[in-house]
């Protein structure tokens, strides 16, 4: 996940499907820790995801840090 020309949040949710295997991932920002954590929650809930993870921005590291991974049972 690359942050963008500005400011696209301070967290993010990076996610694959099953059939996009060897594709780059899906990826979304926002400021909002807890709509992140309920849109991931959801998706695999749903079943449409198996794998999601839940990202911050470290300024000092200029990289995502993952802070919980949501997986299918």
């Amino acid at each position: 996940m690359v942050m963008l020309n500005g400011y696209d949040g301070r967290f993010g949710l990076r996610w694959w499907s099953d059939a996009d295997r060897g594709h780059p991932p899906y990826e979304t920002c926002s400021d909002d820790l807890e709509v992140l954590r309920a849109r991931a929650e959801a998706l695999v809930a749903a079943g449409q995801y198996r794998r999601i993870e839940l990202l911050a921005w470290s300024f000092e590291l200029n990289d995502w840090v993952r802070l919980e991974t949501f997986e299918a049972d």
